[in-house]
């Protein structure tokens, strides 16, 4: 790690690089800068963090604190330098004051051969670990490796431009994961930081807040040509797609087993939200959002049905598509239930599965969108970014009101001998009650009647048995009560099949149940639900939800205060989503910031190709492409002009303002004389070598005008004190005025 000692006078200084002692180069850090610059790194690297492997974690840790020890130790150098320098020459002044103010490094060397190794062994672990953790992690793990390890070779600006350009990078990687509203905030905070820090290197003279303003107003002055480019641009299809992380899947699985959901209710993360327009949102209690039928079960767990059909998306499936050969199709014109229309804005999950009230119909835009089975519907693509969607639903139209025969055995398979107990008592049931809806109350009762409890932290099962849930530990979360209860319909003859999704939602706006309420339904992965259906004659597919034996504030309101304390208590967060609900102040704050995110992912994240040819065709009309493509290119060079006077204008305001310094006004004064004499100074051409042209022009001048062009270097690119401020200033002044006398003779 190398600081390297500059030989002018100038501060760009350099950080962590390779040396040797006795060699002067052109490029070094101050020792603020490189502290600066280290900071930079640290926070790049926060961003993106949680998708990065603990191990690569501790590999890019180690190596920032290995900078920070190098930094450390080299600031007791150089200051044991000064001290021996100043011992061995007590007269000489400090007024190259700049290597002072800004501590010249020496060279602290670190072995070439130790760099390579460490950087050998960290591509070697990337690659063997690049299998198991995916090509998208593996190239992130790359990147940030490269990050911290250029930090170690800094030899030249190059370098320096490199290295913001990979944090720059890196910061732009962790908008593929999240692009809410929140953490676009503090990914451009990150930006101007990094900005800051390029621009700290050319103006090292003011500080490093003064350059954050600097940047933010630039970043400020962008926005309208951003805005533009953001409306007009046309929307290309990537030339590649993203490759997805093995770990960056969330929310629901195609199997469960008992635990699975109550593990997933422990996030607060968003899922999708849901907005009704000026309709009635439906009760909280109706709110179930479809996302799986799970049919299959092996004793220990659920699972989707392995070949699955897919129908045209505007159609609602009335009868069961997983196993039936002639799948039906609902018609809305024969029904007189009333429809529901809503936009549904999913936040990815690296998942296909989309969310429904079923039975439901695409509405408006079809494209990539499938029907599945079981009223299910699933993106044709991975969703890695926030999908929106319209549906239409008809809460209280009837679910496949015929079943096939091999829908009807798919649907009472269950592995004999597994849980004798539950069969048992299914055989029981069946004897008892011939009526298939009142053997289900029956189930209902005996559980509500028990001593079950509903609990985010249920027993362990052994081999997730069944029977001994029901009848021993009795504690569970949904996925429990449901997965008994279906295996105890289907051993009675029943057919059943469980279903996963979501429960409620969180509304956030005016009165959910006014008509023309404005607002957006929240729904969070802790809304995450497991319920029954059981099929029976002429009434098709009924919703059975057993949680309401066991919590029915769960179904009917939402979490009770109890299951908020738990989720609390098993996160160990500390600010819960629990205390924020019982602070009026936080949770409308919370609230508020919600529904600014909400408008963000609607109009920003969400603004597709389609929406931006809608938005052309409503203040246009139908229009060919020619003249679509002629519009987007005067609206660039209306928004580059506008920009580049606005720019001017501002430019030539503050020169204006601007109030000379008095060394400032000797020089012009100096060059007006010049200008008398038809020798003007360009625009372009710097103090010295303007000099050198007066020099070989007027001889006589060369001696007073370069005595004061020097002083004028002096005053204004080197940092000196008040009181050598205004001896050179005088001094200035005396040449000013030695330089009129000789131009007067």
């Amino acid at each position: 790690m190398n600081f390297f000692k500059m030989k002018n006078t100038q501060p760009s200084s350099g950080y962590l690089g390779k040396g040797k002692n006795k060699t002067t180069i052109n490029f070094s850090l101050s020792r603020k800068n490189a502290w600066l610059l280290w900071l930079c790194q640290c926070l790049n690297i926060a961003v993106i963090a949680l998708e990065l492997s603990t191990w690569m974690l501790a590999i890019i840790s180690l190596s920032l604190v290995w900078q920070a020890l190098l930094l450390h130790q080299n600031r007791h150098r150089v200051k044991a330098s000064n001290n021996k320098s100043t011992g061995k020459y007590p007269n000489r002044r400090q007024n190259n004051d700049l290597n002072t103010h800004h501590n010249r490094q020496r060279a602290f060397n670190v072995a070439p051969i130790l760099l390579g190794m460490f950087a050998l062994l960290g591509c070697l672990a990337i690659a063997i670990t690049a299998k198991e953790v995916g090509i998208l992690t593996s190239m992130l793990h790359l990147l940030c490796f490269s990050y911290v390890l250029k930090a170690f070779e800094l030899r030249a600006r190059s370098d320096f431009y490199q290295l913001l350009l990979l944090g720059l990078f890196v910061l732009a990687s962790s908008l593929i994961f999240r692009q809410d509203l929140a953490f676009t905030l503090i990914t451009f905070i990150l930006l101007v930081i990094n900005l800051a820090v390029l621009l700290q290197l050319f103006s090292w003279e003011k500080t490093f807040a003064t350059n954050i303003k600097v940047v933010a107003i630039l970043l400020g002055q962008s926005t309208l040509l951003a805005v533009v480019l953001f409306l007009v641009f046309p929307r290309l299809s990537p030339f590649w797609q993203v490759p997805m992380a093995k770990s960056a899947e969330t929310g629901l699985s195609d199997t469960v087993k008992p635990g699975d959901i109550a593990n997933l209710t422990r996030s607060t993360k968003l899922a999708f939200r849901a907005d009704f327009g000026r309709q009635k949102v439906p009760a909280y209690s109706q709110l179930y959002w479809r996302a799986m039928v799970l049919e299959d079960y092996d004793g220990q767990q659920w699972s989707r049905q392995k070949a699955s059909r897919t129908t045209p998306s505007n159609k609602a499936v009335s009868s069961d598509n997983s196993s039936s050969d002639k799948p039906l199709t609902f018609d809305a014109s024969t029904t007189d239930v009333l429809p529901l229309n809503y936009q549904v804005i999913v936040e990815p999950s690296y998942q296909k599965y989309l969310f429904a009230l079923t039975p439901a119909v695409v509405a408006g835009d079809k494209s990539g969108i499938n029907a599945q089975a079981g009223f299910t519907f699933r993106s044709t693509r991975i969703i890695s970014q926030a999908k929106s969607y319209q549906l239409t639903s008809y809460l209280t139209a009837p679910l496949a009101l015929e079943l096939s025969q091999k829908s009807k055995q798919v649907n009472l398979r269950f592995p004999a001998g597994s849980n004798p107990r539950l069969e048992q008592f299914a055989l029981q049931l069946q004897r008892n009650y011939a009526d298939v809806q009142a053997r289900a109350q029956a189930v209902l009762t005996f559980i509500n009647k028990e001593n079950y409890s509903y609990t985010l932290q249920p027993p362990l099962l052994e081999n997730n048995s069944l029977d001994q849930f029901f009848f021993d530990t009795q504690s569970g979360f949904c996925v429990h009560y449901a997965s008994a209860f279906t295996f105890l319909m289907r051993a009675s003859g029943v057919p059943s099949r469980m279903v996963t999704g979501y429960l409620g939602g969180e509304y956030n706006g005016e009165d959910a149940q006014q008509s023309n309420s404005i607002g957006h339904l929240s729904v969070y992965q802790y809304d995450a639900h497991a319920w029954s259906e059981i099929w029976v004659a002429d009434k098709g597919w009924l919703r059975i939800d057993p949680t309401s034996a066991v919590d029915p504030q769960r179904v009917n309101s939402g979490w009770s205060s109890e299951l908020l304390q738990q989720q609390s208590a098993l996160n160990n967060n500390l600010i819960s989503l629990y205390q924020l609900k019982n602070s009026a102040l936080l949770n409308a704050l919370r609230l508020q910031f919600d529904a600014l995110d909400y408008q963000w992912t609607r109009w920003v994240i969400g603004f597709t190709t389609k929406q931006q040819y809608n938005l052309f065709k409503n203040l246009f009309g139908k229009m060919a492409s020619w003249k679509f493509a002629l519009i987007i290119g005067v609206s660039l060079i209306i928004s580059m002009a506008t920009l580049m006077l606005f720019l001017h204008l501002l430019n030539r305001t503050k020169k204006k303002q601007q109030v000379l310094s008095k060394w400032q006004l000797v020089y012009q004064k100096a060059l007006a004389q010049l200008a008398k004499q038809g020798m003007e100074k360009p625009a372009g051409m710097t103090v010295n070598d303007f000099a050198k042209q007066v020099r070989a022009q007027y001889p006589e001048l060369a001696i007073a005008f370069t005595r004061l062009s020097t002083s004028y270097n002096t005053l204004c690119y080197q940092t000196l004190s008040t009181n050598d401020q205004d001896k050179l200033a005088l001094t200035m002044q005396q040449h000013y005025q030695q330089f009129l006398q000789i131009l007067k003779n």
